[in-house]
């Protein structure tokens, strides 16, 4: 007997002490990434991880509540009938999704001197089912054996007859077997232009347009039926701030100047959001300017102007859409994606669920890199440099010497009102770094699906 752990990366540490409790007491495991095989497609495994277990234990938190990956565990979980312990580790408000799930299943929850004396006992519990499962089919087995011995001993006298059945019975089956063929073909044939275009993670094509270059791409990850694959722009394609300050000036509102080390706007998340820019992605400057296919972008509340930025530079309010340097027969292979983003401290729920056809990545979504063999660093295009005004690249290139940049995620931290995650540089270990929505000078790396059934690739090698 197994049993699946799930839970997100962020609670790695006590899913380990979980995992170690309960194969001390013999009962075995699946726990990513540990049990990952090397080479094989990460999804994959995981999907085989839980349909050979014989039950999923969720570790509940605001971390797994929020992880698209966790979801996507729970309802396959569900979808096959394996048994669900709900181990609540914090109070939670589940999104609508993971509530409609769990509704059903069992909960226990953390206590303060945990022993995992709740998980142990439905380790046990479905111990003692599965072993009489096990009896139960062996007996029925035996059973089986026996009744076969009385018909073995049988007069044979009926041999002809019994030949007859079985002959009338695969002809009937031939038939059946004939029409099935027969109906399957014509389906294929009907199918046959929608045949997906074959992809691997790590492989580079080119889809769309900015600033006059085609855009080249990354594949991050691709569905278990391979009929989608999420791109990740190869290159860091513009510098552009996550959202402006709703105050119209950055770290001013009015005359009050917040630029001091330690200010009201530190604490007090509301003003923190009104002078630095808000960090909830359903509202960013950066999500609808990604999402546009218009000239002119309608944005919600303080347009991202230069005079509503940290050093009055690379406004964008101006700008066409990003997705204006698409085709239409590109912007319909793009597959309008449903994102879980985490909310920040201002926000009426822990997450925040969009339904988008370019986004940003999530902390969780850099695991796609892993599971890929890709590394997170990029350079920004020369078109980009040559767009900035901040110079903040170039700066830390020309002193610094280093060649890739910082690029916004779209999760905001979540004691902050302002503060966002981005990937660094790579100058320092540190792989995640923290800045305010209003900063004008970081790199923007989008993301998307698209339908491999309806998506025409060119090579990167195509490019001239």
């Amino acid at each position: 007997m197994r049993i699946f752990l799930s839970h997100s990366s962020r609670d790695a540490a006590i899913a380990d002490k979980i995992c170690e409790q309960l194969e001390k007491n013999g009962i075995k495991c699946f726990i990513a990434p540990r049990d990952i095989r090397p080479g094989k497609e990460y999804a994959e495994e995981i999907i085989n991880g839980i349909d050979e277990s014989a039950a999923m234990i969720l570790l509940m938190s605001q971390n797994a509540n929020s992880s698209p990956h966790v979801l996507r565990e729970v309802e396959h979980a569900v979808s096959g009938g394996t048994p669900i312990l709900v181990y609540k580790m914090e109070e939670v408000v589940l999104s609508k999704s993971m509530e409609y799930f769990l509704m059903t299943h069992q909960w226990v929850s953390a206590k303060p001197r945990e022993d995992f004396a709740d998980i142990m006992a439905f380790a046990r519990d479905l111990a003692e089912k599965e072993n009489g499962k096990q009896d139960a089919a062996a007996e029925k087995n035996r059973e089986q054996d026996k009744a076969a011995g009385r018909i073995a001993h049988k007069s044979r006298g009926h041999a002809a007859v019994q030949r007859a059945g079985i002959f009338a019975a695969a002809a009937a089956v031939f038939a059946t077997v004939a029409m099935a063929c027969f109906a399957i073909g014509k389906a294929g044939t009907q199918e046959s232009a929608a045949n997906p275009v074959t992809v691997q993670t790590g492989d580079t094509v080119l889809f769309g347009s900015y600033l006059n270059q085609d855009i080249e791409w990354r594949v991050l990850h691709v569905s278990e039926d391979e009929t989608q694959a999420v791109l990740i722009a190869a290159h860091v394609l513009t510098m552009k701030s996550y959202d402006a300050a709703e105050s119209g000036r950055y770290n001013y509102d009015g005359d009050t100047d917040y630029w001091t080390q330690k200010s009201e706007a530190d604490t007090d998340m509301a003003l923190q959001m009104r002078v630095r820019g808000n960090s909830d992605w359903s509202v960013s400057n950066l999500r609808a300017w990604l999402n546009a296919d218009t000239e002119v972008v309608t944005y919600t509340g303080q347009p991202p102007v230069a005079t509503a930025m940290a050093e009055k530079k690379n406004g964008y309010q101006n700008e066409a859409g990003f997705l204006c340097g698409f085709t239409q027969e590109e912007r319909d292979a793009i597959v309008e994606t449903e994102l879980v983003t985490n909310g920040n401290a201002l926000s009426e729920t822990d997450s925040v669920t969009t339904h988008d056809k370019v986004w940003l990545l999530s902390l969780d979504e850099l695991a796609w890199f892993d599971q890929a063999g890709m590394s997170k660093f990029t350079t920004p295009t020369e078109e980009a440099v040559e767009q900035d005004q901040s110079f903040w690249y170039s700066l830390d290139r020309d002193t610094y010497g280093v060649e890739c940049f910082s690029w916004w995620l779209r999760e905001p931290v979540s004691e902050a009102s302002s503060l966002c995650y981005l990937v660094d540089n790579g100058y320092t270990e540190n792989v995640i770094r923290q800045e305010n929505a209003g900063l004008e000078g970081f790199g923007v790396r989008p993301a998307l699906t698209v339908d491999l059934r309806r998506v025409t690739f060119r090579s990167s090698e195509s490019r001239e």
